[in-house]
């Protein structure tokens, strides 16, 4: 699917890099470096209706990526390291990029680790005990095969849409996404989300290859120096929509079931979604209280000095599957996107 707002966003950020903007204002807005997010590390980056593809980027890319930043001189960290620097405030020295990767996906092991490892490169995962043990799923994902598969989907609160073709389909996930995200309430999602499944006669989950590490395969990508594990939640919620007790009870069993399973207590945490309407100034708190020393969302941006006073609330660069060419990659960690996309704000806090 190709989306009128990426294309702008596309020729934006082409117009930037080779215009020289980008590069000229890396000193202003590239700050100390980046963090960059990733989900999906696989050769095949594509889904059954084209709607989860930005998901993904492929190995290839991800080499590609980790090359340039190697060449230009930028040092590869781990999350530890990037609080350190972070924490310190210096602006001398070399930039740094930290790579994370949310939820914990089988590929990360399979396709992204090796990569990784090539380039003696750190990296993060942040992970869902959740989704290892089967408390939740990748409903994003099911939601996807689901409408692939029927041509008529009900909700129990009566609800109706027609997905019998290409179009219909793809409005119908995206209406589906609606209602599962502001009509339900998080608890509410996974038996809603069975119950329909149940009425396609459809398991609720995906492929083993398209799911998520289990715990020997975490211990086993755990046991790398280069790879650190952080906590992601539970249960995958969006923390803004619960109350703060079950927010804290989300980071504090995510945390406490890494532990026990892992033997080493998780210190930074990434907030599942992690946009303004997921994550803000309560999270925040609440991250800090629970003894995580970081905590990253998704609001696009570069690292400054300035973060060191919010540490719980730290922007990242999304690398995804709609711009996967190294000139997009390279226009967002050069921090020119990062006023673009926030109301004229350099730095992106709380």
């Amino acid at each position: 699917m190709v989306h009128a707002a990426d294309l702008i966003r596309k020729a934006v950020m082409r117009l930037a890099w080779h215009s020289g903007f980008a590069s000229r204002s890396r000193a202003r807005l590239g700050g100390l470096g980046s963090i960059i997010m990733l989900h999906r590390v696989r050769p095949d980056c594509t889904s059954p209706l084209g709607v989860n593809r930005s998901l993904s980027i492929s190995p290839a890319f991800l080499d590609t990526i980790l090359v340039s930043l190697k060449s230009e001189d930028i040092e590869l960290v781990s999350m530890d390291e990037a609080v350190a620097r972070i924490a310190s405030g210096s602006k001398g020295g070399r930039r740094f990029a930290a790579v994370t990767l949310d939820d914990g996906y089988s590929d990360n092991l399979h396709h992204a680790y090796p990569v990784f490892q090539k380039h003696r490169a750190p990296f993060t995962v942040y992970a869902t005990p959740g989704l290892i043990e089967g408390a939740a799923v990748l409903w994003w994902e099911v939601l996807e095969l689901l409408v692939a598969k029927a041509s008529f989907i009900k909700a129990p609160n009566g609800q109706e849409w027609r997905c019998a073709t290409m179009f219909q389909k793809r409005a119908t996930f995206h209406a589906l996404m609606r209602y599962f995200t502001e009509t339900l309430t998080e608890l509410q999602q996974m038996p809603v989300l069975r119950e329909m499944c149940d009425a396609q006669n459809m398991i609720c989950g995906v492929a083993a290859d398209r799911d998520v590490m289990n715990w020997k395969e975490l211990r086993q990508i755990a046991t790398d120096p280069l790879c650190t594990i952080g906590a992601h939640s539970v249960h995958h919620y969006n923390l803004k929509r619960l109350t703060p007790e079950m927010v804290s009870f989300e980071m504090r069993q995510s945390a406490d079931m890494l532990e026990n399973k892992l033997g080493k207590r998780p210190h930074h945490f990434a907030y599942p979604y992690g946009s303004v309407r997921a994550a803000g100034d309560r999270e925040a708190s609440l991250a800090a209280q629970e003894g995580f020393v970081s905590a990253v969302t998704t609001r696009h941006g570069t690292i400054h000095a300035e973060h060191r006073a919010h540490m719980h609330i730290l922007p990242r660069i999304s690398i995804n599957g709609r711009f996967q060419k190294l000139v997009y990659a390279k226009t967002m960690m050069s921090g020119a996107t990062t006023p673009i996309a926030n109301a004229g704000r350099r730095i992106i806090q709380a």
